[in-house]
């Protein structure tokens, strides 16, 4: 592994470090102020600079990150909350909000049903399962896994296993879901809402999709949709101005076959977001008319993995 601009093996670095947690690692901590407070959060340190937030209250999710201090995800002007007592504010707050499993985008009524916004998954406190440090060979990974179970009397139960993989010495993180209908029947339906803000969002932004330019995804505002493309997927969005943070997803159109984009540059919000689905932007009756909503039954497993890298460009160099 590289870390601090050289090459170690691990019994060379155990001679110096025989903890890894004094330089890099994973902490439990808790807010204590604001609308977050008493909200579970665990920081994972690479040692390269980049640092992530986790949510456990809202099923693990993404909160900021920073790679060399710069800030990669979407802060609102309320920041990080729970899930509760929020009253109608919006809590979308960080990189990264799980959409899903039985519902994605805006409230809908189906059959006699209501659906809240993007799904219930989101509202749901996950049980952290486990935070380790897993060697092989000379490489080191910093792991959490959670689990996470959304149930309403009624309906299906659907069960969230999520694990979240940093490198030692990298700047890049993984997250893999397993989606599991353990009772009942649902269509499974999946948006990951990645959120930017400042400084990747603003003048001069752009956007790529399979290394071609998306004109028309930063301005002007708006929600648009379009096909992820088959098999492997890249999305890149880099920042205006000279060697700019830049920010890479990579997923797999198959199980996402739909890169939805949104732009909202108000003055307070400077929102953009990257969103791969499982759906097309369509009311849900028109989604079952088309054949698109077949549901799951019991058993049944959807898995989705995204692959994020995260380039501070130009910035001061940290401690790399």
């Amino acid at each position: 592994m590289k870390l601090y601009g050289k090459n170690w093996k691990r019994d060379e670095l155990a001679a110096f470090v025989p903890d890894i947690a004094k330089v890099a690692g994973i902490r439990q901590l808790a807010e204590t102020d604001g609308p977050a407070s008493g909200a579970r959060l665990i920081q994972i340190d690479s040692g390269a600079g980049l640092r992530v937030e986790l949510l456990p209250d809202r099923c693990c999710d993404i909160g900021q990150v920073w790679c060399n201090d710069v800030p990669f995800g979407w802060a609102g002007p309320i920041g990080m909350s729970g899930t509760a007592s929020v009253g109608d504010n919006t809590t979308l707050s960080g990189l990264m909000s799980t959409c899903g499993f039985d519902h994605i985008r805006q409230p809908d009524t189906d059959e006699g049903r209501a659906y809240p916004l993007h799904g219930r998954m989101a509202r749901m406190p996950a049980r952290i399962v486990s935070c380790a440090s897993l060697w092989d060979g000379d490489d080191c990974t910093f792991r959490v896994v959670a689990e996470a179970t959304q149930f309403v009397l009624g309906l299906a139960t659907v069960r969230l296993d999520r694990e979240i993989d940093v490198p030692l010495g990298g700047r890049s993180l993984t997250l893999t879901d397993r989606v599991t209908v353990v009772a009942g029947s649902l269509p499974l339906m999946a948006m990951y809402h990645i959120n930017f803000g400042f400084p990747l969002a603003g003048p001069g932004s752009r956007l790529t999709l399979a290394g071609k330019n998306v004109p028309d995804a930063l301005s002007p505002d708006g929600v648009r949709t379009r096909p992820s493309g088959a098999g492997p997927v890249q999305v890149v969005l880099s920042g205006g101005g000279e060697a700019p943070p830049r920010f890479a997803l990579d997923y797999d159109g198959d199980a996402l076959p739909c890169l939805q984009t949104l732009r909202n540059a108000t003055d307070g919000t400077n929102l953009f977001c990257i969103e791969p689905a499982t759906h097309e932007k369509q009311p849900r009756a028109a989604l079952r008319e088309a054949g698109l909503l077949e549901p799951s039954g019991r058993g049944a497993t959807r898995v989705f993995r995204l692959h994020m890298t995260f380039d501070p460009g130009g910035h001061p160099v940290g401690r790399v």
